[in-house]
């Protein structure tokens, strides 16, 4: 995705949805000033994924500390 420059009134919203046989189901529904999302698999050992952001630098930079310091993922990465 291309950067775009921040703009004060723009805002995103972010719609997530499991997706399994039993259909669908929202998981995530947030609106914001801005937004880092990731997909992704692996498989054969190899990661293909797709990311998307968007919102200013510093924005940006306290959202990854925030996922970068979530529990359930500290929690996979101990157990290692």
């Amino acid at each position: 995705m291309t950067a775009r420059a921040a703009n004060p009134d723009t805002r995103y919203r972010i719609v997530c949805y499991e997706l399994s046989g039993e259909g669908e189901a929202v998981v995530m529904d947030a609106t914001g000033e801005g937004f880092i999302a990731a997909t992704g698999a692996i498989s054969a050992g190899r990661l293909r994924g797709e990311l998307a952001s968007a919102g200013t630098a510093e924005l940006q930079a306290h959202l990854a500390l925030r996922i970068a310091s979530d529990e359930q993922l500290a929690g996979f990465i101990a157990g290692r």
